[in-house]
């Protein structure tokens, strides 16, 4: 999964699917910190024409084809579906968000649809963890690591 999470980080442009107009929502906040690191972020969310300025897709098959990454910060049941609509798409690469609480956005029939279609993901794990982490972020990936919570999946 490292090599996966290596991947998002280095590429400059991601989609994020469950953005907010709400600044208090964690997809608003997520795609202004992700910004203001420097991303091109193309946030996605079908009821919204725009986000903090920048236009928002209806959905993955509105993407520009140069996308290969998404980050889904998204109830689980809207998960399943997005996944199955990144079929198509230049999508390579699936971060399902889970913060520090609830589920997050994964689900295992997601996990099981992007690995099937050979997409990469990465699930159980808070994005800004490592992009690059900074303030409580940091010290969540060190909580997660010491209490041996991260995925067995990730490996260093």
């Amino acid at each position: 999964m490292k090599d996966i999470i290596n991947s998002f980080i280095n590429d400059n442009e991601l989609a994020l699917a469950g953005v907010s107009a709400k600044r208090e929502k964690w997809g608003n906040a997520l795609f202004r910190a992700l910004t203001k690191k420097g991303y091109t972020v193309y946030p996605i969310n079908p009821k919204l024409d725009e986000v903090e300025g920048v236009k928002c897709y209806r959905s993955v098959s509105e993407l520009p084809d140069s996308i290969e990454n998404l980050i889904l910060a998204t109830p689980p049941e809207a998960t399943e579906q997005i996944v199955k609509d990144c079929k198509d798409t230049a999508i390579k690469r699936i971060w399902m968000h889970r913060g520090g609480g609830g589920t997050g956005a994964q689900t295992d029939n997601a996990i099981e649809f992007v690995k099937d279609n050979n997409m990469q993901v990465v699930y159980g794990l808070c994005p800004m963890m490592f992009y690059p982490p900074v303030g409580i972020h940091k010290l969540h990936y060190w909580m997660k690591k010491l209490s041996k919570k991260m995925p067995s999946t990730y490996s260093e």
